[in-house]
C-alpha cells in the first residue's frame, strides 16, 4: 500500500503548496468631500389649474424611526415637504409661508404656515383628504409659488402611525 499512494501523497503536497499568495486589495480611494446642500430655490408660479399641472418630480420617502414622510425632488437633497408626528400632531415642514392653500380632489381648504411649518392635530380632516386626494394635492401660496406632489403611500402611513 505504501508504494502504491508513495509517490502521490508527495506530488499532492507539492501541487498544494504552489498556490497563489493573495496580494493585499489596494485601499478604497477616499471619498470626495460633501458639498454644503444648497438653499431651496424659490417655489414656481403655476401657469395651469392644480389637477392640470404636471406633478413634482421625485419620491416619498418614510422614515419609521423618526415617523416622518418626505418629499424629495429628483436630483436634490433636501425635501420640499415633510410631514413628522409628534405626539398627537402631524407638522408639516416646507419653504411655504403665511396662509397656504391646500387643494385636493375633496375641495379647497387653508393651512398657516408660521416659520416654514405648520401643526394640524391628527385626526384633523384635511390629513384625510391629503391621503385620499386623487392622484395629487398642491399646496400654492397667495404669492403665486406652487407645489404639486403625488399621493403616495408614505402620506397614509405617517398618518396612521400618528393615531
Amino acid at each position: 500500500m505504501w508504494t502504491r499512494y508513495g509517490l502521490a501523497v508527495p506530488l499532492l503536497l507539492a501541487a498544494a503548496g504552489c498556490a497563489a499568495v493573495p496580494t493585499p486589495a489596494p485601499p478604497p480611494p477616499r471619498p470626495a468631500p460633501v458639498a454644503a446642500a444648497p438653499t431651496p430655490a424659490p417655489l414656481p408660479t403655476p401657469t395651469r389649474g392644480w389637477e392640470e399641472r404636471a406633478v413634482d418630480a421625485g419620491s416619498w420617502r418614510y422614515d419609521t424611526g423618526s415617523r416622518t414622510a418626505t418629499f424629495v425632488p429628483t436630483g436634490s437633497a433636501n425635501p420640499l415637504l415633510s410631514m413628522t408626528c409628534s405626539g398627537s400632531a402631524i407638522r408639516l415642514t416646507s419653504a411655504l409661508v403665511g396662509a397656504v392653500s391646500l387643494r385636493t380632489s375633496a375641495g379647497t381648504d387653508q393651512i398657516r404656515f408660521d416659520g416654514g411649518s405648520a401643526t394640524l392635530p391628527n385626526r384633523d380632516p384635511r390629513l384625510d383628504r391629503i391621503a385620499f386626494s386623487r392622484g395629487r394635492f398642491a399646496l400654492e401660496t397667495p404669492g403665486g409659488g406652487a407645489l404639486t406632489l403625488p399621493v403616495q403611500s408614505e402620506i397614509g402611513r405617517v398618518i396612521e402611525d400618528c393615531r
